[in-house]
């Protein structure tokens, strides 16, 4: 707990000690005198019982709950089909991050990552570097490859608009230029 809550938590009981010393006689008259009263009415009925009954009631209660284990059920128990989804394909998942990238610095790492993560397949499959693109999408295609997300914090004044950061590029326009460099590659493969 913090200060103020340890503070507050002794100011309750100190202000409630007050009315406990004053009413300490109404307490007991209300509240304890009956409960003993009902505590010695349950012990004199319970020795009045004789034992033999006790331990017969006890082994009976006994017998009955193993014997209900072993007992096999009458029918199965009706089973709810599960409804499973259709599997996730990719190109949901990247909509599912483009909508999410509206939310946070996180969300926008994650979909330059993804978005620099296929430019670097791009480069593999050609064998050769990409084609430059203007200075807003290498620098965020870079943010994805070779930065994480805590590198871009967000302010902690809620009424100061964020710093600005490469991963505010519209991730389209990322996407337009890698659709251009995979057109170029077919073009000199055909």
């Amino acid at each position: 707990m913090t200060r103020p809550r340890w503070l507050f938590l002794a100011g309750i009981v100190g202000i409630s000690l007050v009315p406990a010393f004053f009413l300490r006689d109404v307490v007991y008259g209300a509240l304890i005198v009956p409960l003993a009263y009902l505590f010695y009415l349950g012990k004199y009925y319970y020795t009045a019982i004789p034992q033999f009954f006790l331990w017969v009631l006890l082994l009976l209660l006994l017998f009955v709950s193993v014997a209900w284990n072993f007992l096999p059920e009458a029918r199965p128990s009706p089973r709810k089909e599960r409804i499973r989804k259709p599997a996730e394909g990719q190109v949901e998942a990247l909509t599912l991050w483009i909508h999410k990238a509206r939310k946070g610095n996180y969300f926008k790492w994650q979909l330059a990552n993804r978005l620099g993560r296929i430019s670097r397949r791009i480069d593999e499959l050609s064998g050769q570097r990409a084609g430059p693109g203007t200075e807003g999408v290498e620098k965020y295609l870079d943010a994805g490859l070779n930065h994480s997300f805590v590198d871009f914090p967000t302010s902690r004044n809620r009424l100061r608009p964020p710093a600005a950061t490469a991963l505010d590029l519209d991730p389209k326009d990322a996407v337009d230029y890698l659709e251009s460099q995979l057109e170029l590659r077919s073009d000199r493969h055909s």
